[in-house]
């Protein structure tokens, strides 16, 4: 499913046009981004966690020249999927 599939779901479930739901869409989507950015983990229950993960920094290797090169501390998305989403989609492979 692509952003657009989302957006006519959206609408066709909560009887709103495509524009509206375009922008309910982009506004979650903003907002969990920018909590996400200041360091606030954005927890939907069922559904699941995303917050930001501070990665060290390492040394590295380029595999076509085997220079060792340094990068540099970042900090990264993560999602974990909550027990409903997880169980969700356990029963759909059983």
């Amino acid at each position: 499913m692509n952003k657009q599939q989302l957006i006519e779901i959206i609408a066709e479930e909560n009887e709103i046009t495509k524009d509206m739901a375009t922008r309910t869409l982009n506004t979650m989507i903003r907002s969990i981004m920018t909590s996400v950015k200041n360091g606030e983990p954005v927890v939907l229950v069922g559904f699941g966690t995303f917050r930001q993960v501070k990665r060290k920094a390492r040394v590295i290797c380029n595999p076509h020249t085997g220079e060792k090169l340094e990068q540099k501390p970042r900090s990264v998305p993560k999602f974990v999927p909550g027990t409903l989403f997880k169980q969700i989609v356990d029963e759909q492979n059983s």
